[in-house]
């Protein structure tokens, strides 16, 4: 049984009229007649009571097979529909990892907002890792894109594209002596400071910003903490631990204890990357790219709320 014949019976039942349903499928008279009568053999039964001085007429078999016909039609065409639309990213499932920043920041809401917008069909689904979670969980296929820190150096096979850049703030305890200042702060007075650094790796990431900060001021700076996530790192600032050179979207976490302050003379960027697979990927993870791509990189100012 194919859908030819089928869709041909039906346009038949409905018409009761194999000129008007031909028409109706632009196709000739006896195409159509003879699709139905193959789809009568083929299940062993008429469908249709054909006479010559009287109007064609479903049997009562035709007229139970009549519902199964458009119930089947009626899902292919929605099959039909899914599979096309897949084809062209509108549809399908889309696995997103970020750091926390990509969300203080609004990198990861205003992407995924603005490609939803255009795609709402697409289910996406969104995994806080952190960076080299996110790197092996792109090279296995678990994750479609991924926000996080850029490296020195990438996996084969992945692509990167800059999406954030952002100044790097001191963050003090507020009765800090340098807080009390609403001021820039110079590097070089950073010299007898701890510093708290989240996922601590001294060449990358907020381990790389912090020994900047200490080679502008002639110092090596002590990075006593080494801790999982920003939000472990403000802890530590407000209980008096430790200072700490974070992202300026971190000012959008408020907490009672914690001031943000810029530096005086030392010029540090955080970044932000969305990385994905080169090649392999789905329809609906090309349609994010394109978003990333028209989005561009933006730079935030510094800004202390």
């Amino acid at each position: 049984m194919d859908l030819k014949s089928v869709r041909c019976f039906v346009e038949v039942a409905e018409k009761l009229h194999f000129g008007r349903a031909a028409e109706r499928l632009r196709l000739a008279q006896s195409v159509v007649s003879r699709q139905v009568a193959g789809l009568e053999q083929e299940l062993g039964v008429r469908l249709l009571e054909r006479h010559k001085r009287a109007p064609i007429r479903l049997t009562a078999a035709g007229a139970l097979f009549l519902d199964e016909a458009r119930a089947a039609l009626a899902r292919f065409e929605r099959a039909e529909l899914v599979v096309r639309q897949a084809g062209r990213g509108e549809r399908g499932r889309l696995e997103i990892g970020y750091v926390a920043s990509a969300t203080w920041s609004g990198l990861l809401p205003s992407a995924v907002f603005h490609h939803r917008r255009e795609r709402p069909g697409v289910t996406v689904s969104l995994t806080e890792m952190e960076t080299w979670r996110q790197l092996e969980a792109l090279e296995e296929g678990r994750i479609d894109v991924g926000f996080l820190r850029p490296r020195p150096d990438y996996p084969p096979g992945l692509a990167v594209l800059p999406q954030l850049r952002e100044p790097i703030l001191l963050a003090l305890r507020a009765d800090h002596p340098l807080a009390v200042d609403a001021g820039a702060i110079p590097a070089a007075r950073l010299a007898d400071e701890d510093f708290a650094v989240p996922q601590a790796d001294d060449r990358v990431g907020f381990g790389g910003h912090t020994m900047a900060i200490g080679r502008a001021g002639g110092f090596s700076p002590r990075i006593v903490h080494h801790v999982r996530d920003f939000i472990s790192v403000l802890n530590l600032v407000g209980v008096g631990l430790a200072v700490a050179a974070v992202p300026s979207s971190l000012q959008r976490v408020r907490l009672p204890d914690v001031v943000y302050r810029p530096l005086a003379d030392c010029e540090v960027f955080a970044e932000l990357v969305a990385a994905f697979r080169r090649s392999g990927n789905a329809a609906v993870v090309r349609s994010f790219v394109r978003v990333l791509r028209a989005r561009g990189e933006t730079v935030l100012p510094v800004r202390l709320d």
